[in-house]
């Protein structure tokens, strides 16, 4: 056994102490991190416009793009609820949204498929049906053929 002498030991001490205080860093960007989350999620609830609605659900593309890992399931499933919006630029952020997931936010599926089958033909270049079909593509799942004939 080799002896250490006492700079390994206070080396050692040292990157315990920063190991520490790292994890309470991230531990602290994680919480700050969520709580933005759900106060975008509740503006995209409750902003009061749709212009502020779907500025906020764009923003949680863009938040849950880099961080998946980080959401769990739980955060997932309320983030499938917002495809309740009336709003159809708000749909298709939160349809591209749960896309950021892959597979994770199958548990959306169905909640996806029934929206296309009621937006499916609306026109636009970018409306909730395009979202959804690729967020459908991400988590592994084939959408159903367009029923205007254009995806």
């Amino acid at each position: 056994m080799v002896k250490q002498g006492p700079k390994f030991c206070v080396a050692l001490v040292a990157c315990a102490w920063l190991s520490l205080l790292l994890g309470r860093a991230q531990a602290g960007g994680d919480h700050m991190f969520m709580t933005q989350l759900q106060a975008t999620i509740s503006k995209v609830r409750t902003g009061k416009n749709i212009t502020v609605r779907t500025k906020a659900a764009e923003h949680l593309f863009e938040m849950t793009r880099a961080t998946v890992r980080k959401i769990d399931d739980k955060t997932i499933t309320e983030l499938a609820s917002l495809m309740d919006s009336s709003d159809d630029s708000v749909r298709y952020w939160v349809a591209r949204c749960l896309g950021n997931f892959g597979p994770r936010a199958r548990m959306a599926a169905p909640k996806l498929e029934h929206v296309l089958a009621e937006v499916d033909c609306l026109q636009g270049s970018k409306t909730s049906a395009s979202g959804i079909r690729f967020a459908l593509g991400e988590m592994g799942i084939t959408p159903p053929p367009p029923k205007c004939g254009t995806a």
